[in-house]
């Protein structure tokens, strides 16, 4: 977007979010308000910019339905803890992408209770994503999108991944319990009636966003990935050394290292989801294959 932009006279605003992660208390009223701030500013920016007047109520509304929307696709993800998992990475691809592009917006807050009634039928009468499910792993970032296919090479061996870090914590908002488990954030009571109270609640049901933890400490995200571990069932990780996100993929090595310290299976693999010469599909497949072999697992179909 930003060569997109160079030399051309495109007004932009930017709002600085780079305030920390609220992974054991919650983040210093100061720095709440230095969000909050920055939005209130790009409203009278918009304004200007615009010769429009902004409309609070529809401010409130599209707040409203962005925490309805991920706190559901939350929910969504909690239901992947079944055994045999309701859903696969691969065509979770296909359903998060909702909340990615219009999760302000009330058609995806009915998509979302949708599904999740599906999902929750699935897991009640025993649908697998993967039919014949006998080991379960997750990846941590973007997947190296011209190459999807690699999952369903991964079912041949019976291997269902039940998503990712990113697939849940990207569009679903969470909070640690007291005990350390891994929860859909709670809803306000009520619905934001004025502007104010809009922007603030976005910026704090937003600040929790889990994908925001990568940038700060290694020890942040590979605690995430731990409980998904725990809570999920979940028998090995894949790591993408995805040099297409370094904001993701930022601690990576350390993040590899924790997990193995804590008696968690590793595969690493290097890729870039934005550029399909930077993977290596045979030889990842022929190393994964291997890995698999290696953890007592064989091919059982072609």
């Amino acid at each position: 977007w930003l060569e997109e932009k160079k030399g051309r006279k495109v007004p932009m605003y930017c709002v600085d979010v780079s305030v920390g992660y609220p992974m054991d208390k919650p983040l210093e009223e100061y720095k709440i308000n230095y969000i909050v701030q920055q939005l209130n500013d790009g409203i009278e920016w918009l304004e200007k910019i615009t010769g429009r007047t902004y409309d609070d109520r529809l401010l409130c509304e599209a707040v409203w339905n962005e925490m309805r929307a991920t706190r559901l696709w939350a929910e969504i993800c909690t239901l992947n803890q079944a055994v045999p998992a309701p859903l696969d990475e691969k065509s979770m691809y296909a359903l998060y992408v909702m909340g990615t592009l219009m999760k302000h917006r009330p058609e995806c807050v009915a998509f979302y209770e949708k599904l999740k009634a599906e999902v929750e039928d699935r897991v009640q009468r025993g649908i697998a994503a993967v039919a014949n499910e006998r080991f379960r792993v997750i990846t941590d970032t973007q997947p190296p999108w011209g190459f999807l296919r690699i999952f369903r090479e991964m079912e041949k061996y019976g291997v269902v991944s039940i998503g990712s870090l990113y697939t849940y914590g990207l569009i679903g908002m969470w909070k640690y319990r007291p005990d350390g488990t891994w929860v859909p954030k709670e809803l306000p009571l009520r619905k934001p009636q004025t502007r104010e109270e809009a922007v603030r609640t976005i910026v704090e049901w937003t600040v929790d966003r889990p994908e925001w933890a990568h940038f700060y400490v290694p020890e942040a995200k590979t605690k995430m990935i731990l409980n998904i571990v725990k809570q999920w069932k979940v028998d090995a990780v894949l790591l993408h050394y995805n040099r297409g996100c370094e904001g993701l993929s930022v601690h990576i090595a350390e993040n590899r290292h924790g997990l193995q310290e804590a008696g968690v299976p590793v595969f690493p693999f290097e890729g870039n989801m934005g550029d399909e010469r930077e993977f290596d599909f045979p030889g990842t497949l022929a190393r994964l294959t291997t890995y698999f072999e290696s953890m007592g697992l064989k091919k059982l179909r072609e």
